[in-house]
């Protein structure tokens, strides 16, 4: 029996796909034959169905991908009898999506378990509504009713998992030179070392899908993956996509050890979120230790108030400013991710975190929009206010643009004043970055020229062009 598991967001980002990586890793341990699409278009993974008739195929999709999940699952609604399953952070927060999609299935939250069980179902003939009514994490139909099973079980021991199946994709893909990211060209491999977070800011749904928990893999289990990246795939930069990293001391403390008794220490540039209220002088010496080049915050606000709103009253625009201060210090390079336009937010919050920007990080930040996703107190104040409806991600939109003034949150500043003020701190950024791209071009090796040239980089760079010009005008 096969299984296919597709991420949607075909060529479009310099990391491969970890959750379905995990996810593919769990099953083929299970026994399961599994293989991922994750490079291909629509019309090529339509073919690929077609050719190997998969008996389950799983899409992974977040908010702001659904509307085309749900068109590609449709169509392969249309040329297939496969089992068509549905997961990720969009489904998990928004249930009542489902009523209206093509899927056969839903899985709500961590997906290894509860997949793998659906999957024995069909490999024993054993799939029928008494028997899923016995699985909990997943939404279907028994006739006119939509039966919601509430979350899955989700893995305690996190060391347990296998490596994710990096080996299931075309990791010489991933190898190319990256064009949007890092100081030169060269590529960044990309690790997950722990799963969920125990805050509950109103912006973000990571809480929502993992709980309100972190669970962590151990340091061995994180050393041993880095060393995968390492010898395996040849990576020298690694970006950890942890937003808590650095909050257990203890465990940070045995990865630089086993990393320095693995004789790795310095031969691998790290990059890092860090959460200001939790960064330290030791956390800082640690990582400096670790050879981390950067350090992203996420920053949020240069208004208190704003700040207060959206982080709970946990973290103050003085704790960010020490924060950055102390980074600098230890001569990280220090990014900062931004957004304006949230509920109850003026002009005089937002010209804050212009100036925050302007003092602080010009030379690496990035700016949003805050958007309102589902599951988040956000989102439930853009539903009060009828600024969104709740098929706002079930509709068809544009992708790729800065800004939405359709669902502008704070109802304190106009539509108009609140594009001139993104664009006045976008500036910021526009300003700096042109110098950066100057600088990264001088850094151009003949290894990147050779890449540029290859067939495969051609194809990469022509799909991202396509897809842009299609999302963003069509």
């Amino acid at each position: 029996m096969d299984i296919l598991l597709i991420n949607p967001d075909y060529m479009l980002y310099a990391n491969p796909p970890l959750g379905l990586a995990y996810l593919g890793a769990y099953i083929r341990k299970k026994g399961f034959k599994v293989d991922i699409l994750d490079q291909l278009n629509e019309e090529e993974i339509l073919k690929n169905i077609k050719e190997t008739r998969p008996k389950i195929i799983g899409i992974t999709a977040v908010s702001e991908n659904y509307y085309r999940v749900k068109n590609l699952g449709e169509k392969i609604k249309k040329i297939s009898d496969s089992l068509l399953i549905i997961g990720g952070v969009h489904i998990t927060t928004s249930p009542d999506s489902f009523e209206n999609s093509p899927f056969d299935l839903a899985i709500k939250g961590e997906g290894e378990i509860t997949f793998s069980k659906i999957a024995d179902l069909v490999k024993k003939n054993k799939l029928d509504k008494k028997n899923l009514k016995k699985i909990k994490g997943i939404i279907f139909r028994d006739k006119e009713k939509i039966v919601d099973t509430g979350f899955g079980e989700q893995i305690e021991n996190l060391d347990s998992l296998p490596m994710p199946a990096r080996d299931l994709m075309d990791m010489e893909y991933y190898n190319l030179p990256t064009i949007l990211s890092g100081d030169d060209f060269d590529t960044i491999g990309s690790i997950i070392t722990s799963r969920g977070c125990p805050y509950n800011c109103k912006f973000c749904s990571s809480s929502c899908f993992w709980g309100r928990r972190i669970r962590f893999f151990s340091a061995k289990r994180v050393v041993e993956e880095i060393k995968e990246l390492y010898f395996k795939y040849k990576y020298k930069k690694i970006f950890i996509y942890d937003d808590l990293f650095t909050i257990n001391k203890k465990r940070l403390k045995e990865i630089v050890n086993l990393l320095e008794k693995e004789r790795l220490l310095g031969k691998i540039k790290f990059y890092v979120y860090g959460r200001a209220d939790v960064f330290d002088e030791e956390i800082a010496k640690m990582l400096k230790k670790m050879n981390v080049i950067t350090i992203d915050f996420g920053l949020e606000s240069g208004s208190d108030k704003t700040l207060h709103y959206l982080k709970g009253g946990i973290i103050s625009v003085k704790d960010n400013e020490n924060a950055v201060r102390l980074a600098k210090k230890y001569d990280f390079i220090v990014g900062g991710f931004f957004m304006i336009g949230s509920p109850y937010e003026t002009i005089d919050d937002m010209d804050k975190t212009y100036e925050f920007i302007k003092k602080n990080c010009k030379e690496n930040f990035i700016i949003y929009q805050t958007i309102p996703f589902p599951g988040t107190a956000i989102w439930d104040y853009a539903l009060k206010e009828k600024i969104i409806e709740k098929d706002y991600y079930d509709k068809k939109r544009k992708e790729f643009i800065d800004i939405d003034k359709s669902i502008l949150l704070t109802k304190e500043v106009s539509k108009k004043e609140f594009e001139e003020m993104y664009n006045k701190i976008k500036e910021l950024y526009t300003n700096t970055n042109k110098n950066l791209l100057l600088k990264k071009i001088f850094k151009l090796r003949p290894k990147h020229i050779i890449s540029f040239l290859s067939p495969k980089f051609r194809k990469k760079a022509l799909i991202l062009r396509k897809q842009f010009i299609k999302r963003v005008f069509s």
